[in-house]
């Protein structure tokens, strides 16, 4: 296993404990360093599935997933809303991992 997939194995182990407790808060600290695991949505409403983003709040790294179903009730904004509407759910300044870390060819 690369470090690159081993970064993206703990970001997507926190992120599945923070989605599968919703709508339990729980703190699950950030896979690199200091701060807490924060998840919001960008999807269709009508459909609850989207793209999922899980982030640090203090290092503002992490994953997004696509084709994600999203718990009732969770921070979400639609795939129109306006730009700022977005942004109060998923923070546009996020330093975000390959979605496919897959190991170089040899």
């Amino acid at each position: 296993m690369t470090e690159g997939q081993r970064r993206w194995e703990a970001w997507f182990d926190a992120f599945s404990r923070v989605h599968a407790a919703w709508p339990d808060e729980v703190d699950v600290p950030c896979p690199e360093g200091d701060g807490q695991v924060r998840v919001g949505y960008i999807g269709n409403p009508v459909t609850r599935r989207g793209v999922a983003y899980a982030w640090c709040d203090v290092g503002r790294h992490g994953i997004y997933l696509t084709r994600v179903g999203i718990p009732p009730g969770a921070p979400m904004a639609a795939y129109d809303a306006p730009e700022q509407e977005q942004d109060a759910v998923v923070p546009p300044d996020l330093e975000l991992l390959d979605p496919d870390p897959a190991p170089p060819a040899s």
